[in-house]
Formats: structure tokens, C-alpha cells, sequence
């Protein structure tokens, strides 16, 4: 039974990937996901390059070695063109507003140093992480000044501590948070008047027993050349609508790549999927595994990652599952070479490549669109709606586990406890199947705690009126005999 559900699915798939040829052989790669038995398998492409922005068809002079990107609330596009020395702005319709090389600091012309990161509040200011000139500066919307934030200053801090922040991120309470280079202790965090108040989210130490082992018989000069046993480095952060914290770590050794931190530093990060939000799975040789370099916070807790070293595009839902990958490493356009950032507008995404000197565009497909619409109408409660979208999705990709999930959460939620379970039984959701089978029981009891408990009151009564009756008879035949 199970092979023929299988080749079933097979057929299904072989279909609409006949259906979506056209998209397939027009784009520089092909779509996969993972499944739950540990295989990738084709899919139809979520998304696809929808063109690319250089600078020079926009009339500000070709990009040199950008480094980052952000996109505002107002829908503006922000880059940080290092290697230009300035901020170049984009509107909606990719048409450069604005461009800003440094900054007056009273009658002091100030240049940026390698900047490694920049940030736009909803008000518009703009806040840059200066690597080389160990500063963050926030600017105004026009590019005037408002403050320069230097190195931190605590009792907590080495005197030989070097500041060289890469990245940084301001939440709704106007709190900054400071990814250095080189700093293990976590994120720095200060107040909205640039007051450090301490460290945040630091990663766990990387610990093996053995090596450990081997490192207290080893000698001096032995244990100099090993591995230190360090906390591994943060090297992104963005926030969501609730001011927690989504970091990326791009170590191999890193278990955890993505986290997701609440005020107090816990990593809150729901993994309910069956594989943990980590990019590529299921790798053999950790040499080969993601290195992921950003993230970006989605609406309806979804958000993505950005793989520097397979060039490839991770979206997850608000449970940790894998929604989606798209994109990879190249030359021709919709491929990177060395890509740095992620961002998102809408339904678009947009991905910064250093080396290449662009910005590529990504738009979604007929199925990255059910996938996200599917998305936001289970998420805003709208079950039947989200349960017929997922059902055409699978019409173009029968393998698509998440499908299966997405109706049944929208069937347990409408009080459809079995047929939820036996969607989340196909979609390989232990955790939601869990749920849906203890509401389940509870059905059945309520179902039949009347009916049993009158049978058995009456099995009682039964088995007391025949013993009665027993005892009775007894009796005559004594006084009978007597």
C-alpha cells in the first residue's frame, strides 16, 4: 500500500513539474526541498529572478563591493556601497532618490571606513555600523548627523577590547543592538541614549569530551595549537514585530544557526519541524554544509536565511518548518557569487552579491504564491480558505509534506480532530499529530461516557438483581427443607 501512495505521489510530481517546464528551463536552477525520510526531492521553483539593479542603468554609477542593504518601512531601498564610500537610496520603482557620501561633524567633513552594516527605523534614521572607524553613526534621513556612538565602556569590558561593530539592528523601544567583530560574549546592547548595558544571547560553548580529554594530557605548546574551547561569533541580526532578536551564526560547529532571542537572551526559536531551521540538511560533510550570513523577518512568522556558501534562500514558518529554497551559486543572473544580504518588500526578495556588484530580484511562481497565501490564511484564522489553497498546492506537488500539515492544523482547528490527524499523519508531523490525537480521545470520551457509563450502571444493577435473586431462592429452598 505504502509503495503505491508512493509511486501515486511520484506520478504527481512528475506532472507538475511537465506543467511548470517552461518556468523550469527559463531559470539558472531547479527547485527542491527536503522530506521527512531524509532525501531532497524536485519541486517546482518558489522563486524566480525577476532582473538586477548595478547602479549604472540607474544613473548613480555602478555599486563597488557593497556590503549590506536594508528595506524600510516606507517601502525605500537603502545600500550600503562600501567600497563607494556612501548610501545610496532607492525608491519603489528602483529610481536612485538620494546618495550619501559621509557626513559633516561640525565643520569636519567624516568619511565611512569599510561600514559593514546599516539599519532604517521607522522614523527614518538611519544607523551605520563604521567598522574601521569603530563607531556607529545615526544619521538623519537627509544625511545629516544626529550623533556619533563610540566604543562601549563598561567594567565588564577588557581594557583590551577592540571595537569593530559589523552589524547592528534598532528595535521599536529604540534599544541598538551591536554585532562586533571578533566579540564571543554575544550582541552588545545599549539604550536609546547609546549607553551600554551589557551583552545578550551569547552562543553556548562548542564542547567535546574527548578533545577535552586529549587537551589535559597534552603539553603546553600541544594545547596552544588546538581548537579553543570559545562561544562562536554572531555575524547577523534582524527584529521582529515583538522586538525579539533573529540572529545568524556562520560557524560549521554551530548546531543552532539560527536563533531567535527574547528580551533576557533566551533563544525562544519554535523547531517543531522535522528538520531544525539550519539551511541545507542532511549534509555528510560539514564542509559542505550553509554557512548562513543573514536573515530576514518575514510577516506571519515566517522568515528566511541566507546561504553564503551554497547561494541558496531558506524560508521557514512560524513553527520552524521549511517552506521553501531558491537560488544558488553562479554567474549568469538569479546566481551569486559572493552574496551578503537578504532583504524583502512584499512579496519580493532581493539579495545583494559583493563580488558581482547587484542587487537580484526575486518574484514569486504560481506555487511560491499558494505557499505564502496558504500561509497567511492559516495564520489569520481563515481554516477553509487556507485548507483549499493547500489543496492546490498539492495538485502541482504531491510530495509537499508541509501541505499535508498546513490541512491538518486547519482541520484541528476546526474541530476536525481525525482527519487532522490523518493529514498530519501524511505531512510527518509528530507534534501536531500528538495534538490532534489527544483531542481525539477526548471526542470519543464524550462521545460514549454517557452510553458507557448507563451500561455499566446497568451491568451493575443487572449482576446485583441475579445475585438478589440467587440469595432469595437459597433462601426458599432452606425454608422448604426445613
Amino acid at each position: 500500500m505504502k509503495l503505491i501512495k508512493s509511486m501515486c505521489k511520484a506520478a504527481l510530481v512528475l506532472a507538475s513539474l511537465t506543467l511548470f517546464a517552461s518556468p523550469l528551463q527559463a531559470a539558472p536552477y531547479e527547485g527542491y526541498s527536503y522530506y521527512y525520510w531524509g532525501d531532497s526531492s524536485s519541486t517546482p521553483n518558489a522563486y524566480l529572478p525577476d532582473g538586477v539593479i548595478d547602479g549604472a542603468e540607474q544613473g548613480v554609477g555602478k555599486l563597488k563591493g557593497p556590503t549590506d542593504m536594508f528595506v524600510a518601512s516606507d517601502g525605500l531601498v537603502y545600500v550600503l556601497d562600501a567600497g563607494n564610500g556612501r548610501i545610496v537610496v532607492f525608491d519603489q520603482q528602483w529610481k536612485a532618490i538620494r546618495q550619501i557620501y559621509g557626513f559633516k561633524d561640525g565643520a569636519k567633513q567624516e568619511q565611512f571606513a569599510n561600514p559593514q552594516g546599516i539599519f532604517v527605523t521607522d522614523k527614518g534614521r538611519i544607523y551605520i555600523a563604521d567598522t574601521d572607524n569603530s563607531r556607529v553613526i545615526e544619521l538623519e534621513s537627509d544625511g545629516k548627523l544626529v550623533r556619533v556612538i563610540g566604543a562601549p565602556k563598561s567594567e565588564v569590558i577588557l581594557d583590551d577590547f577592540e571595537y569593530f561593530p559589523r552589524k547592528i539592528a534598532v528595535d521599536k523601544a529604540g534599544r541598538i543592538y551591536v554585532i562586533g567583530r571578533g566579540v564571543f560574549d554575544g550582541i552588545m546592547e545599549m539604550d536609546s541614549d547609546g549607553k551600554f548595558t551589557g551583552f545578550m544571547g551569547t552562543n553556548k560553548v562548542s564542547f567535546n569530551f574527548m578533545d577535552y580529554i586529549w587537551k589535559q594530557l597534552s603539553t603546553k605548546e600541544q594545547r596552544n595549537k588546538l581548537a579553543q574551547f570559545v562561544p562562536l561569533e554572531f555575524n547577523n541580526l534582524d527584529v521582529d514585530g515583538e522586538n525579539f532578536i533573529f540572529t545568524t551564526t556562520a560557524e560549521v560547529g554551530s548546531t543552532v544557526p539560527i536563533k531567535r532571542l527574547n528580551p533576557t537572551g533566551d533563544d525562544v526559536l519554535r523547531r517543531e519541524g522535522y528538520i531544525p531551521p539550519m539551511g541545507d540538511a542532511y549534509s555528510q560533510n560539514p564542509a559542505a554544509s550553509s554557512i548562513l550570513v543573514d536573515i530576514k523577518v518575514g510577516e506571519n512568522g515566517t522568515y528566511s536565511a541566507l546561504d553564503s556558501r551554497k547561494g541558496r534562500i531558506f524560508t521557514y514558518n512560524e513553527d520552524g518548518s521549511l517552506m521553501y529554497i531558491f537560488g544558488r551559486m553562479g554567474e549568469q543572473e538569479g546566481t551569486f557569487k559572493t552574496p551578503v544580504a537578504l532583504e524583502s518588500r512584499g512579496d519580493q526578495f532581493f539579495v545583494l552579491d559583493q563580488e558581482m556588484n547587484r542587487i537580484t530580484i526575486f518574484k514569486p511562481t504560481r506555487y511560491g504564491k499558494l505557499v505564502n497565501e496558504a500561509n497567511e490564511l492559516l495564520i489569520s484564522g481563515k481554516y477553509t480558505e487556507a485548507s483549499n489553497k493547500w489543496k492546490e498546492l498539492l495538485t502541482l506537488n504531491a510530495n509537499n509534506e508541509i501541505a499535508y500539515v498546513g490541512i491538518g492544523k486547519a482541520l484541528l482547528r476546526q474541530g476536525e480532530s481525525k482527519l487532522a490527524m490523518e493529514n498530519l499523519h501524511l505531512g510527518y508531523d509528530r507534534v501536531y499529530y500528538s495534538k490532534a490525537l489527544g483531542k481525539y480521545r477526548k471526542e470519543i470520551v464524550r462521545e460514549y461516557f454517557g452510553v458507557g457509563m448507563t451500561g455499566l450502571v446497568v451491568l451493575i444493577a443487572t449482576i446485583w438483581g441475579i445475585s438478589f435473586l440467587k440469595r432469595r431462592l437459597k433462601g426458599k429452598v432452606k425454608a422448604n427443607v426445613t
